[in-house]
């Protein structure tokens, strides 16, 4: 709350028509997300010094480039060269790979499938793309300056209240995309264990690939792990069970599903009322929309922008975003930066002022319209859209691009 409080505070009592916005005090910080693009963006300068590599890196597809990154050696590229690539981009996903695309376990994060960033990686070679570095370090000058600017200014009371307010504000802006980061540090771990078993379960034909132990219930991989293990042993040795048909169920049922955009709360026309009280200026995402063109959100990041939406379900679909996108998804978590440094806007059905999606397209100076709720049921990629960050609307005009 200390970003809203200040803002709050600042907006009614303290700015002058003249003074910044009350975001400029907040942006500037170093946090795990801007690491992790500055970190690529480095790679791809480098990756540019070396032109046959530049060539190749840009002719792959996301596919080939996850084939490519398991070998030694790539056509046309000297072995050497792309040796250093392996260890430079190896290092990269040491220190971010970690990063989730949301809570399931089950998908792969970076660190298991760097595919997902090679999109960015090629716009950073293109040259086109702006240094993070030398755009964090404007908003860190601007938020100096604005913040010893207001320091000078005010006294008293005010002064003692705007220099308690900004300093917190400030303190806590980077921590909470640094805590997100971090949620997915056992992800690698985990996944790797799992898989290990997995493996040995394709072995004894109880499952076709490693991946499907995923679809498998605590009960069903642990009675899994003991035949196994008892097969090993040769004691009272019973055949693994065959799960082929069950996760052949369970997959389809995942496909059929995961195409439906769930209500925001339950029930569905009091979902955020308890005792009598409405709480659904807290809601992360509207429960009501209106038929027609308009689609109403919370205005994150201001600014407007024009152009074509881009649909992406999760990170087997990234290779699909082109620069000047507007970025459209469920939720965004920090696995999805890389997606920023492409996209003209954001719009999400879940999210608010302080969420992942708000914090980085601030950082980004795009537009974001976040918690429609419907936007990616309503919206399909092609399509031309206006995205209004300040009045929190999104506006479709029907054609294809």
């Amino acid at each position: 709350m200390s970003e809203a409080l200040f803002a709050l505070v600042y907006n009614r009592f303290l700015k002058r028509r003249d003074a910044p916005s009350a975001l400029t005090f907040v942006l500037g910080f170093d946090s795990a997300p801007i690491q992790a693009e500055k970190s690529l963006y480095d790679l791809a300068q480098w990756v540019r010094g070396q032109p046959e590599l530049a060539d190749a890196l840009r002719r792959m597809s996301s596919d080939e480039f996850a084939a490519a990154y398991q070998t030694p050696q790539v056509t046309g590229v000297a072995e050497a060269v792309w040796s250093q690539f392996r260890q430079r981009f190896a290092d990269h996903l040491a220190r971010f790979g970690h990063a989730i695309y949301d809570l399931d376990f089950a998908k792969a994060v970076p660190a298991d499938d760097p595919s997902s960033l090679l999109e960015t990686l090629k716009f950073f070679l293109s040259g086109d793309a702006p240094n993070p570095s030398a755009r964090q370090e404007k908003a860190a000058a601007a938020r100096e300056q604005a913040t010893q600017s207001m320091l000078a200014r005010l006294r008293g009371p005010r002064l003692a209240l705007f220099r308690r307010l900004v300093e917190w504000a400030q303190r806590f802006a980077p921590l909470r995309e640094d805590a997100l980061a971090d949620a997915g540090l056992g992800w690698p771990v985990l996944r790797r264990m799992l898989r290990e078993i997995g493996q040995r379960l394709v072995a004894a034909h109880s499952i076709a690939t490693a991946d499907d132990i995923f679809w498998l219930t605590l009960d069903e991989v642990q009675a899994a792990a003991h035949a196994l293990d008892n097969a090993q042993n040769a004691q009272n040795a019973q055949p693994v069970e065959d799960y082929h048909t069950a996760i052949a169920e369970r997959r389809a049922a995942w496909e059929r599903e995961r195409k439906v955009t769930p209500p925001a709360a339950l029930p569905l026309k009091s979902g955020y009322r308890f005792l009598g009280i409405d709480f659904s200026a807290f809601s992360p995402a509207r429960i009501e929309q209106q038929a027609g063109d308009v689609i109403k959100g919370i205005g994150a990041s201001p600014g407007r922008v024009t152009g074509t939406a881009r649909v992406i379900s999760g990170p087997d679909e990234f290779d699909q975003m082109r620069h000047g996108d507007i970025l459209v998804a469920k939720i965004t978590t920090p696995a999805w930066t890389a997606l920023f440094a492409l996209a003209a806007g954001v719009v999400t059905d879940v999210g608010g002022p302080l969420s992942h999606s708000s914090i980085v397209a601030r950082e980004y100076h795009i537009p974001a319209v976040l918690g429609t709720g419907v936007a990616t049921a309503r919206l399909s990629s092609g399509q031309r859209i206006m995205v209004d960050g300040d009045a929190g609307l999104v506006s479709t005009e029907g054609s294809r691009a």
